[in-house]
């Protein structure tokens, strides 16, 4: 596990690196490189969040620990942001912190150790992203609320309180791209964690899986125009019940 762990902390850094280089020939000579660019960053950032996870490498255990980490935010920040609010940061830059962070931390021999940081981070974002599905829930339940307010021609009253729909959509995707972001991470850790033998049900992991793959659908046909504002709003209340069940399984012992 540990050689296939330092393998893939190898193949992340060429994909990091790989992504500058492809950045800056669409800048220089013009190509077309811009999804080639962005999955190469996104595949990096899940094979180095997956390596550090079977290492057990702790956040500030060393200093080549500390460049990992730093190489893993400043991806996942990159990540999280292109995702949920569509803002983009220079792919050049992000794939040089990443990559030449990840090379130090080479020539420094990073080396396993205590696996309960990437445990707390497991927990942390798994709540998190419960607690985001249910304030998109919240939020859908808004926007049809005063979407049958405009249809009906109700105003006035508490419908004058409400957000527009427009503004209520885009937070509703915006809240639903976060979700599905870290339940990525989640179930990535996850993962790794039940390959080295963990306790970990596959039940658990099949039902966090089962609500990450709905999700990526819902948000995915939305952002490409295939469902309305409603029928979006009503598919993120029905997320709820894979979220629930999800969940319960994993609060169980």
């Amino acid at each position: 596990m540990v050689e296939a762990a330092q393998a893939g902390m190898k193949v992340a850094t060429a994909l990091f690196l790989g992504a500058a280089g492809l950045d800056w020939l669409r800048r220089t000579k013009g190509w077309s490189l811009v999804m080639p660019t962005r999955w190469a960053l996104r595949l990096g950032w899940v094979l180095l969040t997956a390596s550090l996870a079977a290492l057990g490498v702790g956040a500030f255990g060393s200093p080549a620990a500390i460049l990992a980490t730093i190489a893993w935010g400043v991806a996942g920040l990159a990540l999280f942001l292109d995702l949920t609010f569509a803002h983009r940061l220079p792919s050049w830059l992000v794939g040089l912190i990443s990559g030449f962070a990840l090379v130090v931390a080479a020539f420094l021999s990073l080396e396993g150790g205590n696996r309960q940081p990437w445990t707390v981070l497991h927990v942390a974002a798994a709540i998190l992203a419960y607690c985001l599905l249910v304030a998109q829930a919240l939020n859908a339940g808004v926007y049809l609320l005063q979407h049958r307010a405009l249809v009906t021609r109700q105003f006035g009253g508490i419908y004058s309180d409400l957000d527009p729909l427009v503004a209520l959509d885009r937070v509703g995707s915006q809240l639903l791209g976060a979700a599905i972001w870290m339940l990525g991470l989640v179930l990535t850790v996850g993962a790794v964690a039940w390959l080295q033998g963990s306790q970990a049900s596959m039940a658990k992991l099949a039902s966090a899986f089962g609500t990450w793959g709905l999700g990526s659908l819902v948000l995915l046909l939305r952002r490409r125009g295939r469902l309305a504002g409603p029928s979006f709003a009503k598919a993120s209340l029905l997320l709820l019940l894979p979220a629930a069940l999800a969940l319960f399984l994993a609060l169980k012992r």
